[in-house]
């Protein structure tokens, strides 16, 4: 018997396609991909959102295209991250909950790789960006074991990979251009806001995954705010190009799935694992030759990332173990 639409019975072939879009789903909630198909999401539309900015110039950032896309982020995950009852076991529970940590976390995460946009830097260095974007996961380190949340001896396991991605960036990318004081100011904020941010995410209670929705909340207020902050002073008009603001959206969930389902350390990795596909897909594409600087960067950054994946014995558990109910 077919399956039916409405009033129209499916074809063979569509019945066939609605069973194998509802395989491939069951198999990514439950399967061994279940945690880990929002992170290969996140690097693939991380690695290929050039491309999409250099056809259509106008799909690249924006505070608008940030907070709007946050907010359609936001009421997503309301429906795929739905609040759940705390059924955690006694001990593996953390210090108590708080919306405001969840707010502040999300307007950080989200605040860090966007704060060329919330300060308002002229001709800022994308470069440097991406080479500071690369210590976080030191950041992260030194910030759970500030929050308790992870042994101080972890520390170390996190310092060789940021500074082999850092070095491995360096080789590879054009030196970043310092001198200017708000540039600066905005590489040195990067990495420390995105990092703490991350870490006091992974410091609450993972019991009810609607800490995802209050994070994008807090985003898309922090990029609101800034939005009218701009406009009231500098009179900046809003630039809200649809392209861009679904790929912020899109890159927000992703995200933060990613950091709710791996933890914070692994969810650093993409700051890695992103520019090294970028760098990849323009070596396929220009085939330029490349030199021993290239070969040596390539491989730190290929050594930091994988590390980086790897478990870590001090890491908590973002999923503990949940009580029978």
């Amino acid at each position: 018997m077919l399956l039916r639409e409405g009033s129209r019975p499916l074809t063979e072939p569509n019945r066939a396609s609605v069973l194998s879009v509802y395989r491939w789903w069951t198999f990514a909630r439950s399967g061994p991909f279940a945690r880990w198909w929002p992170f290969v999401l996140l690097l693939v539309a991380g690695a290929s959102r050039w491309v999409v900015v250099a056809v259509h110039p106008e799909a690249d950032s924006t505070l608008a295209s940030e907070a709007v896309g946050c907010t359609w982020a936001a009421l997503v995950s309301l429906a795929f991250f739905p609040r759940q009852p705390s059924r955690i076991a006694p001990q593996a529970a953390r210090p108590g909950s708080h919306p405001l940590r969840n707010l502040l976390a999300g307007a950080m995460l989200f605040g860090g790789p966007a704060i060329a946009l919330l300060i308002h830097v002229p001709q800022f260095d994308v470069t440097g960006l991406t080479i500071s974007l690369a210590l976080t996961p030191v950041v992260i380190a030194i910030a759970a074991s500030a929050f308790g949340t992870e042994s101080s001896e972890g520390i170390a396991g996190r310092i060789w990979p940021g500074l082999a991605a850092v070095a491995g960036l360096l080789l590879i990318l054009a030196q970043p251009t310092l001198g200017d004081a708000r540039s600066d100011l905005a590489l040195c904020l990067a990495p420390i806001l995105t990092g703490v941010g991350a870490a006091l995410f992974c410091a609450d209670l993972p019991d009810s995954t609607s800490r995802v929705t209050l994070a994008l909340t807090g985003a898309a207020a922090l990029f609101a705010l800034a939005l009218a902050g701009a406009y009231v002073f500098s009179g900046v008009r809003p630039s809200l190009p649809l392209l861009a603001v679904a790929g912020d959206g899109l890159l927000a969930l992703l995200g933060m799935a990613t950091l709710a389902q791996l933890g914070a350390t692994r969810w650093s990795s993409q700051f890695t694992w992103v520019p090294l596909l970028i760098v990849l897909e323009g070596i396929a594409l220009i085939r330029p030759k490349l030199t021993a600087y290239w070969v040596v960067g390539l491989v730190l950054l290929f050594l930091a990332s994988v590390y980086l994946l790897l478990p870590q014995t001090e890491d908590p558990d973002p999923n503990p173990s949940i009580v029978p109910g």
